[in-house]
């Protein structure tokens, strides 16, 4: 079969992968069409509404880079997960010496098939007794008080965008409430595209900055093949410890750096 992916709606850029084949294709409980494809020199890709969310070649490098960042700036012993339905946030998460896992996943379909199904993402993530999984809605659930306070927070949600701005500061002025004082957290903030004035990445650490009032939000980014651009992810720590990428990974000094350089 060929499956045609709308990369770059923007660009008029359509891939069509041949010789592909539909391994899961179905509406979750929460109305997201999810698509689990094959795509040969590529492996087993994941798409939700018909854009590319994870793959098996390149995931790594995203996940990676989303959480040993904010993990080598300080001790860490409980972390909240925002998102991160496949179990490789967790898995990162999880090399480092972490007492408590939090993961908050709105979607429980899509737990439930990469758990029974396609449990490469996870790498054994969730059989871990630190992890706990809760399938509730993170903006309802911080609305309430605090049951308990995290060291680092990871945030693995929706591109910011002008119109949803509203909803990602409601969201981090009451997560405050559940960070200890010196807490870290980490935000994917988009795909960065040469057509827009602003970057997703700009408004999200704009408002921030002014609404916030967190000392210090770092931008960084790294290249995906699969999503054909660099993703982009604000780094937010009070202060930022120098780096100390103890674990092993892709991850150095030299690259680190290299990720925090935006060449446009």
């Amino acid at each position: 079969m060929e499956y045609s992916e709308d990369t770059w709606p923007e660009f008029g850029v359509k891939h069509v992968w041949k010789n592909s084949q539909r391994l899961d294709s179905h509406v979750t409980s929460r109305g997201t069409h999810l698509e689990m494809v094959h795509r040969p020199g590529w492996g087993i890709a994941c798409y939700m509404d018909n854009a590319i969310q994870s793959c098996e070649v390149d995931e790594y490098l995203y996940h990676v880079s989303l959480v040993h960042p904010v993990m080598s700036c300080g001790d860490a012993k409980h972390v909240m997960i925002i998102g991160g339905g496949e179990g490789a946030t967790a898995r990162e998460i999880l090399k480092w010496p972490v007492q408590k896992v939090d993961m908050y996943e709105w979607d429980a379909d899509v737990v439930v098939m990469f758990k029974d199904k396609y449990p490469q993402w996870a790498k054994g993530a969730w059989d871990d007794k630190r992890l706990s999984v809760y399938f509730d809605d993170i903006f309802e659930v911080t609305k309430a008080p605090p049951t308990k306070l995290y060291d680092v927070i990871v945030i693995d949600l929706f591109d910011p965008e002008q119109e949803n701005l509203p909803q990602w500061e409601d969201l981090l002025k009451n997560l405050k409430k559940w960070m200890r004082p010196h807490a870290r957290m980490v935000i994917f903030s988009g795909i960065r595209n040469v057509l827009r004035q602003k970057q997703n990445y700009e408004l999200l650490a704009d408002m921030i900055k002014d609404k916030m009032r967190l000392v210090k939000v770092t931008p960084y980014k790294v290249f995906i093949p699969s999503f054909s651009g660099e993703s982009t992810f604000l780094l937010i720590a009070n202060p930022i410890a120098e780096q100390e990428f103890s674990v092993p990974s892709h991850l150095t000094q030299e690259i680190w750096e290299s990720y925090k350089v935006f060449n446009y």
